[in-house]
């Protein structure tokens, strides 16, 4: 008699390696790979600003309503400095709660393009639309004789 048993697959060889702080934190393997915003480069601050529309390569987006620097200590020794772009849907804008704050962690810029602090990290942002800056006030001057 003949029992049929299900052959056990090979397990994967694909190494995943970490793709943020977080999945580094958790103990995947961090291949020290990270994207540099070059010196006097302009940073993700100074690419994106409160009032524009973004979205990003995986279909999500809205209106920035903050940036905010933060900093990576690597395995490497350095320091990094990356960004978090927090937006609103937006459908969202006129009235919203906190609960509608979404944020996008680990942002670099490189050269006009942002990208995800790890390499491993193919995600992209992407500016949509600009906020328009409020129009200067001409002065008025009065000539009194």
């Amino acid at each position: 008699m003949q029992t049929h048993r299900k052959q056990a697959l090979p397990a994967s060889t694909k190494t995943y390696e970490a793709h943020s702080t977080y999945t580094a934190g958790l103990g995947a393997p961090d291949r020290c790979r990270y994207r540099r915003t070059p010196p006097g480069a302009p940073t993700v601050a100074d690419l994106v600003r409160p009032g524009d529309t973004i979205s990003t390569s995986y279909n999500t987006g809205g209106v920035v309503v903050e940036v905010k620097e933060h900093f990576y200590a690597a395995p490497t020794g350095e320091t990094l400095s990356h960004f978090t772009i927090v937006y609103l849907p937006p459908d969202r804008t006129a009235k919203h709660s906190d609960a509608d704050r979404h944020w996008i962690n680990e942002c670099v810029a490189v050269g006009d393009r942002i990208f995800k602090l790890f390499e491993a990290n193919a995600d992209e942002v992407f500016i949509v639309d600009r906020a328009r800056t409020a129009e200067p006030r001409r002065s008025r001057t009065i000539l009194i004789t």
